[in-house]
């Protein structure tokens, strides 16, 4: 018997849908397709002659995916991949000029509500962690039960922001061996004490998060995958292909902001010069010159897109 397939809830999705300007006969990208919330809304407006290309690096969700758009038939392609593999990925599934691409670099609620996938500190399950489990790599098990206490502290308060980084790479060392997500937490609970301010957030969110991110390699895939994504931008109808990206914390918009800032810049040489000797020229234009985010509404319906961040740019030249 098949598996109900879980419900998701896009974030953003009119705006994205906007800001990548889905249109009939459009070629498109979803570099995290997830469980395909967007893909199905892009495949919706693309038409009978439009194509789109689903990756992801989650083998189970992709299938859900897959499942989910079955009725688009073959002008939707499906790629297990991790998006830092964008170039290679487009090449060969014949993407190499696109239209729109969206990157959504939020965890799904799947992937959070499933125990043994550890990612979430609500639930008790291994200390995995990893989105291609079947990929090998690091898992967060092992981060926690055998780094010193210095990299720990480093970790959470470099990933993670988190201010008392120290005090619970402490208690993570003193309890060791931690094979869960409850004892992870509960070592965390210890260390800086229960849920935190009027929003009641767990005091384990932000040690989650930087070890989702490291297991992951997060933050340099996205630094790899945007200038890829840029150069797979090619000539639309009325504009020169379009990126939307959402990110759902500090430092992955960060990173996305900086980068369209100065791919938007034509001279990025350092202020006080007297002639421009760095030679850029800009490629990009940016059409969310202020990031856009949720309305009330959608936060009142969907709790967890309270932290998104949309940003978008359009290709010149």
């Amino acid at each position: 018997m098949t598996a109900p397939t879980p419900v998701h809830v896009p974030v953003l999705l009119n705006e994205s849908l906007q800001l990548l300007d889905v249109r009939e006969g459009g070629v498109y990208i979803d570099c995290t397709t997830g469980l395909g919330g967007h893909s199905s809304a892009i495949a919706g407006r693309m038409g009978e002659t439009g194509r789109l290309l689903c990756l992801d690096q989650d083998r189970e969700a992709l299938e859900f995916a897959r499942a989910k758009l079955a009725p688009f038939g073959r002008r939707v392609s499906f790629v297990h991949a991790n998006f830092r593999e964008l170039a290679d990925v487009a090449k060969r599934e014949g993407f190499q000029a696109a239209d729109g691409i969206l990157m959504d670099l939020g965890i799904s609620s799947f992937q959070i509500g499933e125990a043994r996938r550890g990612f979430a500190f609500a639930l008790e399950g291994p200390l995995d962690m990893r989105m291609d489990p079947g990929s090998g790599g690091i898992t967060a098990e092992e981060i926690v039960n055998t780094w010193d206490e210095t990299s720990l502290a480093d970790l959470f308060f470099e990933l993670g922001e988190e201010r008392q980084s120290r005090r619970i790479a402490r208690a993570i060392v003193r309890n060791r061996p931690l094979r869960t997500t409850w004892e992870l937490a509960r070592s965390v609970e210890q260390a800086v004490g229960g849920s935190r301010g009027q929003t009641h957030i767990h005091p384990a969110t932000k040690v989650f998060l930087a070890l989702r991110l490291r297991v992951n390699g997060e933050l340099d895939t996205l630094i790899t995958a945007l200038p890829l994504a840029c150069s797979l931008l090619g000539s639309g109808n009325s504009h020169g292909g379009r990126l939307a990206v959402i990110s759902f914390h500090s430092l992955e918009d960060r990173i996305v902001k900086q980068f369209f800032r100065r791919e938007a810049t034509d001279c990025i040489c350092p202020p006080g010069l007297p002639v421009c000797r760095c030679g850029h020229t800009a490629t990009l234009r940016e059409l969310t010159r202020k990031a856009i985010r949720p309305s009330e509404a959608e936060v009142a319906a969907n709790p967890r897109s309270r932290s998104a961040v949309l940003r978008a740019v359009e290709r010149i030249g």
